[in-house]
This record gives C-alpha cells, sequence and structure tokens, in this order.
C-alpha cells in the first residue's frame, strides 16, 4: 500500500485531550490532533477498535486540518456507563462530543466508518437539526442503516437466498463467539484468518489491527455488539441536508455493497446524495488500503455543495 507505513505511525500533532462524561457514567475520550484554525474533520470509528484505527487519517490530514477523533463506549480509554448499551447512545455520545469540541459556528466534515457509521445515522435519527447546525459534509464508509447480517427466509427456487441464509449462519456464530471471555482467542490470534478478510493490507498492518483490538475487552464486545443486532437508523438519512458521501470496497466481507444500495438510495432520494464510490479490490479496511484515495475525499467533501 504506498503511503501506508508511515500513515500508520503515532502521530505527534495532538494538541487537546478531553474526557466528555455522560449521564449513565461513561466517559468519552477526545483527542484533537493538527492546526486549531483548520478545517475541521470528525473520525467515528466502527466495533472492537479505537480511536488509533484513524492514524492514516490524523497523519495524512493534520498538516492542514483540525481533526477530532474519539474513543467509542468502552473502547479505548473510553468507559461503557451503566445499564445495556444501544445505537442511541452511541448517537447521543456523538451529539455530546461534537458540542464539546465544536466552537460556536464550526462545521466540521463527519467521517463514520462501519459502526462509526451507524453512529453517524443514529445520532442525525435522534437530531434532527444536528446535521445543519454542526456538519459541512458526511462520509459513510463501508457501513449499513440495518444489522450487517439478517436472517432471511430461504427459498429452495432462489440459490441467492440460500447462500445469504449460510452467510448469517456464518456471521452470527463469529458475531456470538467475539461476546464471550473465550473470544479473546478468536480477536487476539489467527492471522491467517484475517488475511482471508482483508486480503489488501500488510502484515505490518494485520499486526497493528491485531494490537487495537486486543484493546477491547469481551465486555465492550458483547455490550456494544448487542445494540446492533437490531439496528435500524435509516431514519437518521432524511436529517442529513449536506453533501453526503457513501464510500465501500466490492471485497468487503463484513458490510458488504448491497447494504450500502439503502443509503445510496435514500439519501439519492431526499436530494442530499454527493457521491458513491464503490472501490474496486478494497475489503473493509479501506481507509487504510487506500489512504491517500480516502484522505482526498474528505479534504473534497470540506467544498462540496448540494445541487440547487
Amino acid at each position: 500500500m504506498a503511503g501506508g507505513r508511515p500513515l500508520l505511525r503515532t502521530p505527534d500533532t495532538l494538541g487537546r485531550r478531553l474526557f466528555v462524561d455522560r449521564p449513565d457514567g461513561a466517559t468519552i475520550a477526545v483527542g484533537a490532533y493538527g492546526r486549531h484554525d483548520g478545517d475541521v474533520v470528525v473520525l467515528v470509528h466502527g466495533f472492537a477498535v479505537n480511536a488509533k484505527y484513524w492514524y492514516p487519517q490524523i497523519n495524512g490530514l493534520a498538516d492542514t486540518h483540525r481533526v477530532i477523533v474519539y474513543d467509542q463506549r468502552g473502547h479505548g480509554r473510553s468507559t461503557l456507563g451503566a445499564g445495556p448499551t444501544t445505537s442511541d447512545d452511541l448517537g447521543h455520545d456523538l451529539e455530546a462530543v461534537l458540542a464539546a469540541t465544536l466552537e460556536e459556528g464550526d462545521k466540521a466534515v463527519i467521517v463514520g466508518h462501519s459502526m462509526g457509521g451507524m453512529t453517524v445515522m443514529s445520532w442525525a435519527a435522534q437530531y434532527s437539526g444536528s446535521a445543519e447546525r454542526y456538519a459541512n459534509a458526511i462520509m459513510l464508509a463501508g457501513t449499513a442503516c440495518t444489522a450487517p447480517v439478517t436472517k432471511a427466509p430461504i427459498r429452495l427456487a432462489e440459490p441467492a437466498t440460500i447462500l445469504r441464509r449460510i452467510e448469517y449462519e456464518t456471521a452470527w456464530l463469529g458475531f456470538n463467539a467475539i461476546h464471550r471471555p473465550g473470544g479473546d482467542l478468536m480477536m487476539r490470534s489467527g492471522l491467517s484468518v484475517a488475511r482471508t478478510l482483508f486480503p489488501g493490507i500488510s502484515r505490518r498492518q494485520l499486526r497493528m489491527l491485531d494490537s487495537i483490538l486486543r484493546e477491547t475487552s469481551w465486555r465492550t464486545r458483547e455490550k456494544v455488539g448487542r445494540a446492533l443486532e437490531d439496528l435500524d437508523v435509516g431514519s437518521g438519512l432524511d436529517n442529513m441536508p449536506v453533501p453526503v458521501a457513501v464510500v465501500v470496497g466490492d471485497r468487503d466481507r463484513l458490510t458488504p455493497p448491497r447494504l450500502a444500495d439503502p443509503l445510496v438510495e435514500g439519501l439519492r432520494a431526499a436530494g442530499w446524495l454527493e457521491r458513491y464510490e464503490k472501490w474496486r479490490g478494497a475489503t473493509h479496511l479501506l481507509n487504510w488500503e487506500q489512504p491517500h484515495r480516502f484522505n482526498n475525499i474528505v479534504r473534497a467533501l470540506g467544498s462540496a455543495r448540494l445541487s440547487p
């Protein structure tokens, strides 16, 4: 991957760290990198990783932008809070982070990857005016507005339904496995298995991914994972009156391209869709595999405008 090695280094541009307390006892760890007077980018990471996942974007953008990242509840330096975790909680956390980090009149390009994209949609669904208030544009990458795996009925006359059911059962076994303490064995080893999911990244990148996954406890994976089982945040698409880019890898096996179709259809119908790109050869880790391309879209969204 061109440029991948330096972009994965630990950023040296951290300007501010803060913690945002939530009503249920969770504490959200936030970091701001780069130029204080630069255009703002807010990056929202996915399931079982943390803000380190965004190193290729922090390192690629911080020279010209103010880059805000945070650990989702239970991930990285953030704590879980009491009671069950819901997708609503993830949206509430994002609203709190934006309120704590953006000054009056500031707007950001808000980027959500995987569960981070689901978080952005949950936020927009619950805070109907916040996208217009806080966002210049939004990028949804490798994500879905409904649960990534669904138990669709089998129709023997339609082989595709049989394949979908096999996909569901396989994914569900893995999903449940990583909810258990023993799931640490799956999360902390098996780089050869990871290579089948992410064939476009190097061994060094796989080792870094493994080290990030090691930092996420099984309790977080269980509580936050349960929040995604009955996910339905599609209503948030109606509340995004800003340019929205949707990007997915055509080899993504975790949130395959078909799951982007409802996003694209909803955004196009609302008039918010700025672009839809399906990257050839890219997997779920498309921002690691093609970081310069990803970062260039973030830059371009800063000046994007809706068509009249």
